[in-house]
């Protein structure tokens, strides 16, 4: 079996501008750049928005007794645009903040939004 081997990396791109656009519970940033062409050359400079949220980390619990796995319920707004139901069914996610470990947030987000303690990972 042959390993896949990326063709570019980060070198490939030509970052000229960054602006941040929008900061609120997420941001924005504008970027400005270019790329390197399959052909060759360069790509004209572009302009990119890049939304920004910070890592998140997810967890599927499951349930031995009952032999269920364990969904949420949540409202996303972005769910609101397609007419339907803005309440999703999701995994249990949370977005890990600055000193805390992914086992930390599932294990605090297991308890937040399921109301579930998680065993072993």
């Amino acid at each position: 079996m042959t390993a896949f081997r990326l063709r570019y990396g980060a070198e490939d791109v030509d970052l000229q501008q960054r602006e941040q656009s929008f900061r609120g519970y997420f941001s924005l940033e504008t970027l400005t750049l270019r790329h390197r062409l399959f052909e060759g050359g360069w790509s004209a400079p572009m302009r990119r928005e890049l939304f920004q949220r910070g890592d998140a980390v997810g967890v599927l619990p499951w349930d031995p007794v009952k032999d269920q796995l364990v969904l949420i319920e949540q409202f996303r707004v972005g769910a609101l645009r397609d007419g339907h139901s803005p309440w999703m069914l999701e995994l249990v996610a949370g977005i890990v903040e600055a000193g805390e470990s992914d086992s930390e947030v599932v294990h605090r987000e297991a308890e937040e939004e399921a109301g579930c303690r998680l065993g072993r990972l």
